[in-house]
Order: C-alpha cells, then structure tokens, then sequence
C-alpha cells in the first residue's frame, strides 16, 4: 500500500479549449474531496493536509480563470461557474450571467461535465465531500437563515456561538446536520425536495441520493478548515464503515 501522495493530471477537451484536473491521491484512497474554483487554495491546503495523514483522493480544476471558467467555441467566447454546470438549468444561468449563452455552449458544458464525473466515478461514491472557501464578503452561515438571501435552498440552519460564521458545513444529509449540530459547528441542511436548480453539486447529488457534504471555510481560516475536514472524517467513520480504514 502505497505511503506517499501521487499527482496526476487529466485534460478535458471543451470546445476549443482543453481543462486541467489534477488528482491527489493517497491509499487508503477511500474518501473523495473535490475542489471546482481554483482560487480557492485554503480549502486546498486544508484538503492536501487531511490526505497526509489519513489518505483519500482530492480532485482539483487547475486553470486560469480564477473561480470561473473560460473557453472559445466556434469563435465565440463563453465564461462559467464550474459549480452551476451539472444541470441545463444551471448552465444557462451561469453562461448568461458571466456572458452568452447558446445550445452549442450548452452542449460542450454537458459533455465536459458528464466525462469529469464518469472518468472519476463521483456517481458511484459512498459520499462526496466538497472544499470551498469564503472571502467575507457577506456570505456565511447566516445566509442560510430563514430570512436571509438563501434562506429557500435551507430546510434548517444551526448558528454556532463558538465558531466563526464564515466556517461553515453545508450538507444534503440530515444525518450529518443532526451530528454536526450536536457537536456545535456552523452547519445548514440543504431542502432537497424544493431548493432551486442552480446547477450546482449540491443539487446534483441530492438528487441522485448521494450524501453530500460542502465544507466551506474563510479564505484565511487554514486551521479551522483542517478542523473541519477532520470533523468530516470521524463523521463519516460513524455512518459508512468503510470509512473506518483512517
């Protein structure tokens, strides 16, 4: 069994473009945490820290865009979230948002994104984990609150006094919510059966009823976050037992 971490790199083509991702392996490779948005390098380090010590995989998009995505197709140039592509919904949205959208854009995204999860078989994993970063910008816990922006994508919300509200779980999985609460972290339960269609990941495997688990953290918060990947794992050790090999 192998003691150190491997790096590999995979290209996807989209539309005249080719994306980087970049895996970080460790056996026992059990656990899967994925990173979209590139600028997002806390929850990367934090991730890369956590497969040192306990193994796992941690799949990575490595390109210029900073948080979006660019490509040219038929020489026209599109920009997307790579979080609001698992969906036609989303799609359009993110594609419009940041520029233009058209069904042959559309189609290129679906393809691309439909090859990254079956090249790494996220459709079949256990549980998914997801590491993103906050920039304190207003986003938080709090947003999540039954008044507040995206209050509607929430079906409960747990506000820890101890923590700060930019470090925060978000999960589809009330299992994890009623855990994470008890142990006092920021964590929101995502309403599955009437949360808007944004294309997201979170949307995307709630609906193929996979648990779901989006550990987000101030791009600063180093130490909090690697507390909160290893919160994560001894979560998941209670509820899957093949993720008691740690």
């Amino acid at each position: 069994m192998a003691s150190h971490i491997t790096k590999q790199t995979v290209e996807f083509k989209l539309g005249d473009d080719k994306i980087q991702v970049v895996v970080h392996e460790k056996q026992p490779s059990v656990l899967t945490m994925i990173n979209v948005h590139h600028d997002e390098t806390t929850s990367v380090e934090a991730g890369m820290t956590s497969l040192k010590q306990h193994g796992g995989r941690l799949i990575e998009f490595v390109h210029l865009g900073g948080r979006l995505i660019a490509f040219r197709l038929d020489g026209q140039n599109y920009t997307f979230d790579p979080n609001r592509v698992f969906s036609d919904a989303g799609i359009k949205a993110t594609l419009e948002k940041f520029g233009t959208w058209s069904s042959a854009a559309r189609d290129a995204i679906n393809s691309f994104t439909a090859e990254y999860i079956n090249h790494f078989q996220l459709d079949r994993q256990p549980v998914v984990v997801a590491l993103h970063n906050t920039c304190d910008t207003g986003f938080s816990i709090k947003s999540y609150l039954p008044d507040a922006e995206h209050g509607s994508a929430s079906i409960e919300t747990y506000v820890s006094p101890n923590h700060s509200p930019f470090d925060f779980f978000y999960t589809t999985d009330k299992r994890f919510y009623d855990y994470l609460k008890a142990r006092d972290f920021n964590v929101t339960l995502q309403n599955n059966k009437n949360t808007p269609d944004d294309g997201s990941l979170s949307v995307y495997f709630a609906r193929k009823e996979i648990p779901y688990l989006n550990i987000e953290a101030e791009i600063s918060h180093l130490s909090s976050q690697i507390e909160l990947v290893q919160v994560a794992r001894e979560m998941l050790e209670k509820f899957f037992p093949q993720f008691k090999t740690f």
